[in-house]
């Protein structure tokens, strides 16, 4: 999902999709985020499991438009059955892994696989991924990963190029030490990679789209190996500045109701160290998935319609359920599922939400929609200087991702409002304050400054 795109001069505040909305604001009891992670990992695994012949292409193709890469779903899936396997929490021998992989090798051994594979084009990292995939997961593929190693020898595709964007270079190298080829002399370690990235070259949080959003979780995702090492990132200071970032777009996608992007934001938090049990935004992101899951364990992603599902019928809606639940299921299963393993858990048992201690929210978590946020800042602006320190920092805790909003929402009224609650806050020095307040300025260079506003 991309930021918001004003039309005109005017601010433009999209409409939040069917999960994010509800009635009502206040304070609410979030329970505990293990607890949610627990519940979102136990429905995502039934779902898939129920759902995992969707996987295959013959089935997806019956109703839904073919992909570039065929077997980019059953990709993810393996993605997440390595994780589960890698952290203990559900053997590759169990169901759902077990009858993954069957698709997946069926799959590479099909002759459109192998032609596509010796193409060598700007597929090739994801044909030589899934054969990474099936030989770390115990179904290797000699006569595929021969043709890879060649491929990737002869730098078919032209793929570690200097000027290929940084991502596809991250991810490639990634795959490849992953699956334990040999790397081209091209092609730069991840350490190296990572400097270069998104990740590491000080991401604008204010103005960040969708797309960089993505790329820098992603750079997180293969340079941490999914949470599994920080080492690559260049000691315990770049993994403590990043998470300032991350937080602020946890706390963006929350309010969005942007369940892939927050899932992903949540891997990454845990994978920089964060667990952020006592964070609000870590709480509630947690609890927002759990809370958006359908009964069935899908979570739904931010172009699936309720109403267009109600409307269909057999297959084509259970094709519609998975086309547009897919996705952000696995991506909150793996967050789930690394969480999971970095606390040490058994997945044998979920987590039973009415045996948490809930903790309850002393500020109102306002979604990405004008109003509500404009009522925050009036509240905070309010608050008496003589309130604990605590409840200041509280507060104080939301301001970046709701800055980021209305920056991003081109919303010059509710910005002002907002730089008059930081300054209210004692937070007017703020490095990221100082620079929305600047923007605010370029935008509306007349005597304007930011002030409380009435209604």
């Amino acid at each position: 999902m991309s930021a918001p795109v004003a039309e005109g001069d005017g601010p433009y505040w999209p409409p939040l999709p069917a999960h994010a909305r509800r009635e009502g604001e206040g304070e609410a009891a979030v329970p505990d985020p293990d607890a949610s992670a627990d519940r979102v990992l136990a429905g995502a695994l039934r779902w898939l499991e129920e759902y995992v012949e969707w996987f295959a292409a013959p089935r997806w193709e019956e109703y839904l438009p073919r992909r570039p890469f065929r077997p980019g779903p059953l990709l993810e899936l393996l993605g997440l059955v390595r994780l589960l396997d890698r952290s203990g929490l559900v053997p590759k021998e169990a169901a759902l892994p077990s009858r993954a992989l069957d698709l997946a090798a069926g799959a590479a051994g099909e002759a459109e696989f192998a032609r596509g594979l010796r193409r060598g084009d700007e597929l090739f990292p994801y044909h030589l991924n899934l054969i990474a995939l099936l030989e770390v997961l115990g179904r290797p593929q000699p006569g595929a990963r021969a043709k890879c190693q060649a491929l990737l020898a002869a730098d078919a595709g032209g793929h570690t190029r200097a000027y290929r964007p940084v991502l596809s270079q991250v991810e490639l190298r990634y795959f490849v030490d992953r699956g334990g080829f040999t790397p081209p002399a091209a092609l730069p370690a991840l350490d190296v990679l990572h400097r270069r990235s998104i990740a590491a070259l000080g991401p604008d949080v204010l103005q960040m789209t969708g797309d960089e959003t993505y790329a820098l979780a992603h750079v997180l995702f293969y340079v941490t190996d999914f949470g599994r090492t920080r080492r690559l990132l260049g000691g315990p200071g770049e993994a403590a500045r990043l998470r300032a970032p991350v937080r602020v777009l946890l706390g963006v996608h929350l309010a969005r109701g942007s369940l892939d992007l927050l899932s992903e934001l949540l891997l990454c938090a845990g994978a920089l160290g964060f667990r952020g049990d006592d964070d609000p935004l870590v709480r509630e992101g947690w609890g927002a998935l759990a809370t958006a899951q359908r009964r069935d364990g899908a979570v739904p992603s931010p172009v699936h319609r309720p109403e267009v599902l109600s409307g269909l019928t057999g297959d084509r809606a259970a094709a519609y359920l998975f086309g547009t639940c897919y996705h952000t299921t696995l991506a909150a299963a793996l967050a789930a599922a690394e969480r999971g393993r970095r606390r040490g858990a058994s997945r044998s048992t979920p987590g039973d939400l009415a045996q948490q201690v809930p903790l309850l929210l002393p500020v109102p978590a306002p979604r990405a929609d004008r109003e509500e946020i404009r009522r925050w800042a009036r509240r905070a602006s309010a608050l008496p200087r003589t309130s604990p320190p605590e409840t200041r920092e509280a507060w104080s805790a939301r301001l970046g991702p709701l800055l980021a909003l209305a920056v991003q929402a081109r919303d010059q009224e509710v910005l002002a409002e907002l730089l008059y609650a930081a300054e209210c806050l004692g937070r007017g020095d703020d490095t990221l304050v100082r620079r929305a307040s600047a923007l605010h300025a370029a935008r509306h260079p007349g005597p304007h400054a930011p002030g409380p506003r009435s209604g």
